[in-house]
């Protein structure tokens, strides 16, 4: 990218990016802004004829977590460049594996923060590829840990799994079986179908073990 590349910022605080937007003109840059009420729009921001950095937002309100807009504006040939005031390293992992150049905190001292935006405008690199490659690692590795977490759980039926629900919702098998219709053995069955699954032996055991794995939510459904 050349010194007057066109820089359009997708950023939900107002003031953030009216500062760096002005900061940016009085260097001569091109500047826009992303329209955060209509996502095509934001995603058409990008011109295709022009060498275009987008400084993205990883959490954009409404719109929500930006990592899948990454890929769009990367095949619309723009460079991605989160500014975020993320610190999860997962996040932070998943939007360098979804295009991103690099990331920025928002809390940075304010002439590194430009500082580093100018130099991503140049297509100087702004992340050490070490703590690239550690990043995308450790990214790996938390998935294959969630994929063990939710094994178990996909052996369920969906009977199981709705009474699993009702467990953690502090219901006793007995009121689950006034509230279905059924007999206490039937709900007493299913449970029991629960505890193998899982491998453990209490249903408190097997409730704490689907919040440690994040399936409750999915098991209500």
């Amino acid at each position: 990218m050349t010194a007057r590349a066109r820089i359009v910022i997708v950023e939900d605080h107002r003031l953030l990016a009216e500062t760096v937007g002005l900061a940016l003109q009085v260097e001569d840059h091109d500047v826009a802004f992303g329209d955060l009420e209509n996502e095509l729009s934001l995603i058409g921001s990008v011109a295709p004829d022009a060498q275009t950095l987008v400084l993205l937002d990883l959490d954009l309100g409404a719109l929500g977590d930006a990592t899948r807009l990454i890929p769009t504006f990367v095949q619309a040939d723009a460079a991605v460049l989160m500014v975020t005031g993320v610190r999860e390293r997962v996040r932070l992992a998943a939007t360098l594996e979804a295009g991103a150049i690099g990331f920025l905190a928002k809390d940075a001292p304010f002439d590194e923060l430009l500082d580093a935006i100018k130099r991503a405008a140049l297509g100087e690199p702004v992340i050490d590829p070490n703590v690239r490659y550690q990043l995308l690692a450790e990214l790996r590795d938390h998935r294959s840990t969630e994929r063990k977490l939710h094994a178990p759980f996909e052996s369920l039926t969906n009977r199981e799994r709705q009474v699993l629900a009702e467990l953690a919702a502090g219901k006793s098998v007995e009121g689950i079986a006034t509230e279905w219709v059924v007999s206490t053995a039937t709900v007493r069955t299913q449970v029991r179908g629960i505890l193998t699954k899982l491998d453990v032996n209490t249903q408190l055991a097997a409730v704490a073990k689907a919040r440690a794995a994040g399936v409750l939510d999915d098991v209500r459904n």
